[in-house]
């Protein structure tokens, strides 16, 4: 609960004077666990002597039987230099009466808030501690993160050590509903690596979810993940603590106007460098917790019988596991190398994996993620066979997407294409686009598969195997142009593509196709939304554009589809799809 009453008795003129400014003004720059634990032993140090000053002046023995405890993140020690305080006052119930206990409340709650600093308080005793637990979720994981600052510290490890173990006995009934609020606050906030003007506290893949991976750990059903998402988190509290000391206030809401300031405050050269860096831990922490409550649901799970150890002739033998691609098989369903792979002398192996992911719907294992980065490089060009394992990825629609993710985090998507990391996490400050531009070269990949399948583009759809692998290139690489400083990124783009194409050897036609397609992708929906559609040299403009090949002016016209939907909702609307098959079906009465 968060209040700021009016002054009700006189505070200690020397304690927590000053405390707010000071927290800001710390000579330490807001970057790193160091400046936190600083503020956090600032900050401790005050209440210390505010405990001591409130026992004398309420006249309770805090010898023992209570304490003072801090909760969330400065219980984790990283609470922001404008972080509110959340502490509680923890008693046995029997030591002291319900009038000494609220006697020391009020000599403790008072002066923080005539200090000016942002206060949450609560009182409770051992068994309201364990009863909170279970009926308040939010409530519960901050439990988790208790820290005693002062007192019988035997009274907190009591509270703390109820809380956890349940915690850990009710986590079959409390794991769906820590998942719902997860995913309530995701669609309310949106993911934080494609937002323009980040909540970094509640967006998915935020400072928030990143603690709900730790609660999850403590349930022990699953071990707490470290190393990219410890560092990842790391620099969202960075970035929280910057924007602090820019705006002098606490919000979590990095708006636009206070980017340069903040990019500049932890040493980045623009405000898209500084999101480029947020969308990297984001996706970091995001998956980190979506694998974190994915091995929470196995360990919930009754283990398959073919998975257990049997007995065969009196001798136990491991489990069979399904075979289902080489060197690949099925394990507590994910997908995980077989005994045989050896990644180190296997070039195609994260290309097969990523292919047999795709047509299985298996995850790939954390496990055999990190042994995916040990595949040595693919020769130039590649291999017919580890092209069509691409291909058979790109071909999947939507299930594609989590697995480039995945691979992407792994530093293999920039090893097969360098030039992908000019693209990697860039923001797109249109309204229009909802995702970063590499997410969006993905979703559009993606969106080709609903496009032709729908079944009414019948007159205009890729009518071979072939046309629509083309229309799948040039989803992948239409907007690789979109680097820093390009003026025309498909021109860009038609430039880039070409090597790119060379070292997955494709044929010279092919390669030619799929950068007549990244040079004029946008040419069908900007002529549709501008030009008059009734003057016939309009279309035959069009047609020229496309070399008078209606095959190519078919490709054309999914690829424009997959691309604006993947932009998102405002991008195609029934008023722009209308114009666009319009333009369509007279550019090909053109040809006709």
């Amino acid at each position: 609960m968060t209040a700021s009453p009016s002054r009700h008795q006189e505070a200690p003129q020397s304690l927590l004077r000053g405390l707010r400014q000071a927290r800001l003004a710390h000579p330490t720059s807001p970057a790193g666990a160091r400046y936190r634990s600083a503020l956090a032993a600032l900050v401790d140090g005050a209440l210390t002597d505010l405990w001591h000053d409130a026992a004398a002046r309420s006249g309770v023995d805090v010898g023992t039987g209570i304490a003072l405890s801090a909760v969330g993140s400065h219980g984790r020690r990283d609470a922001g230099p404008t972080s509110d305080l959340d502490l509680m006052l923890v008693h046995d119930g029997q030591t002291h009466t319900p009038e000494q206990v609220a006697a020391l409340a009020e000599a403790l709650w008072y002066p923080i808030w005539d200090s000016g600093l942002d206060l949450d308080h609560s009182v409770r005793s051992l068994a309201q501690c364990r009863h909170v637990a279970s009926a308040d979720l939010p409530a519960a994981v901050g439990l988790l993160d208790v820290r005693c600052l002062a007192g019988d510290a035997g009274v907190l490890h009591r509270a703390r050590s109820a809380v956890l173990a349940d915690w850990r006995s009710a986590a079959r009934r409390r794991l769906p509903e820590l998942l719902n609020s997860t995913r309530a606050r995701a669609e309310r906030h949106g993911e934080l690596a494609y937002l323009i003007e980040p909540d970094l506290k509640e967006a998915r893949g935020g400072i928030r979810d990143a603690v709900v991976t730790w609660a999850l750990a403590a349930t022990w059903l699953t071990d707490r993940p470290h190393g990219d998402v410890d560092a990842a988190y790391e620099h969202l509290l960075d970035v929280r603590d910057a924007l602090a000391s820019v705006t002098a206030r606490h919000t979590n809401r990095l708006l636009r106007v206070h980017q340069p300031d903040v990019a500049a405050r932890l040493g980045y050269g623009d405000p898209d460098e500084l999101l480029a860096g947020i969308a990297q831990s984001a996706r970091v922490v995001a998956y980190s917790l979506d694998t974190t409550v994915r091995h929470a649901k196995q360990a919930l799970r009754r283990p398959s019988l073919r998975l257990r150890p049997a007995l065969v002739r009196g001798r136990r033998m491991p489990p069979r596991l399904r075979t289902v691609a080489d060197n690949l098989v099925e394990h507590d369903g994910e997908l995980v190398l077989g005994i045989g792979a050896r990644p180190e002398a296997d070039p195609e192996l994260a290309l097969r994996a990523a292919a047999t992911a795709a047509r299985s719907r298996l995850p790939l294992s954390p496990v055999t993620v990190a042994s995916l980065q040990r595949t040595t490089s693919l020769p130039t060009p590649w291999p017919a066979t580890a092209t069509e394992h691409l291909l058979a990825l790109l071909r999947s629609g939507d299930a594609q997407i989590p697995i480039w993710e995945v691979l992407d985090l792994a530093g293999l998507v920039t090893r097969w294409f360098p030039e992908w990391a000019a693209v990697r996490n860039r923001p797109q400050r249109s309204p229009v686009h909802i995702y970063t531009v590499d997410r969006h070269l993905v979703q559009t990949v993606a969106n080709v598969h609903a496009v032709t399948r729908r079944g009414e583009l019948v007159s205009t759809e890729p009518a071979e195997p072939a046309e629509r692998d083309t229309v799948l290139w040039a989803a992948l690489f239409h907007d690789i142009g979109k680097v820093a400083g390009a003026g025309d990124h498909a021109a860009v783009g038609e430039r880039l593509v070409g090597p790119i194409l060379e070292r997955l050897g494709l044929a010279e036609q092919t390669r030619h196709d799929v950068r007549l397609l990244v040079r004029h992708h946008l040419v069908l929906a900007e002529t549709a939304t501008s030009a008059d559609l009734d003057d016939p040299a309009v279309a035959a403009r069009v047609a020229a554009t496309m070399e008078d090949r209606p095959a190519m002016v078919a490709l054309l016209r999914v690829l424009t589809e997959a691309d604006a939907r993947a932009a998102g909702p405002k991008a195609w609307t029934a008023w722009r799809a209308r114009l666009v098959d319009t333009l369509t079906a007279r550019v090909l009465a053109h040809l006709g």
